[in-house]
């Protein structure tokens, strides 16, 4: 990390404390020039850029309602978290927890470091398509009111998705996820699709509810997965892995091929003793049993 001279640490302290102030002021204008002024701030000094950073997540955690300032919001710091832009900034981690975002975007960004959205209401559609997180990210209760789109994200560490509630269709085609992770009592009211998404280490789907479609074809499993009490309302579909088996499957269940096209299938519970002795036969038209 670049040491500023004293003369210049001083300014920047200046600087940084005045666009603080100016967030607390009654007048919209003073607010948004107070994001401007620590986005120009963390251009000049990187030393006080995941400070920035704080502040621009504190202000989106706090109670305001003015929806102009926290979309400038949103904005300044979806650019400072775009990798290929100048203004990109690296090597930050973003504490969201708790906070209400509408039409949240952090397509294509980058957080090198932790990622938090543990109890965010996220309202409108979401869309995190291409997010690459560097460290552990946890969305724990996360509330997701509208469509997410989360296609190609990828989450090098653990994450947990544990309790939260996709109130549309969850999109998560396409995404790695190279860590740990947990799907634990999630609820899925819409289409959740997992379709060519890769699993690095365990994955824990427990007690998940799936209201709607599921889909897991194409996806790759490296060592595990667990589905103890989760339930499937629609179909979950899953697909073959060469001669070795469906590529998603678990201890208790088994897959019902598709009639019309051998290479995929639909996940069955026959843990349960009054499904073991039934014959793996499904009828297109209903739900899948658990």
């Amino acid at each position: 990390m670049t040491v500023l001279p004293r003369a210049a640490a001083r300014r920047c302290a200046r600087r940084f404390a005045a666009a603080v102030d100016q967030l607390g002021d009654d007048r919209q204008s003073q607010r948004v020039g107070g994001l401007h002024s620590l986005a120009l701030l963390g251009k000049d000094a990187p030393a006080y850029r995941q400070a920035i950073v704080d502040v621009f997540s504190a202000y989106l955690r706090g109670p305001s309602t003015d929806t102009a300032v926290r979309l400038a919001t949103t904005r300044l710091l979806r650019s400072a978290l775009r990798p290929g832009r100048p203004e990109f900034w690296p090597g930050q981690s973003l504490d969201l927890t708790g906070a209400v975002l509408d039409e949240f975007d952090l397509s294509n960004c980058r957080v090198d470091g932790r990622l938090r959205l543990d109890g965010a209401v996220l309202r409108g559609q979401t869309r995190l398509r291409g997010l690459v997180v560097g460290g552990e990210a946890t969305l724990r209760g996360s509330q997701w009111q509208e469509h997410a789109w989360l296609e190609r994200t990828v989450f090098h560490g653990p994450v947990s998705f544990d309790g939260a509630t996709f109130r549309g269709d969850a999109w998560f085609g396409d995404s790695m996820f190279g860590g740990w992770t947990s799907f634990t009592g999630t609820e899925f009211c819409g289409h959740a699709w997992f379709g060519g998404a890769s699993f690095g280490a365990p994955a824990d789907f427990g007690y998940a509810l799936f209201r709607r479609s599921a889909g897991f074809r194409g996806a790759v499993v490296h060592a595990g997965v667990g589905l103890g009490g989760a339930t499937f309302l629609g179909p979950a579909r899953v697909s073959r892995r060469g001669d070795d088996g469906w590529n998603f499957c678990a201890p208790g269940w088994t897959v019902v091929v598709d009639e019309d096209n051998k290479s995929v299938g639909r996940l069955l519970w026959i843990g349960h003793p009054e499904l073991v002795e039934k014959p793996a036969v499904l009828d297109r038209s209903e739900p899948t049993p658990v």
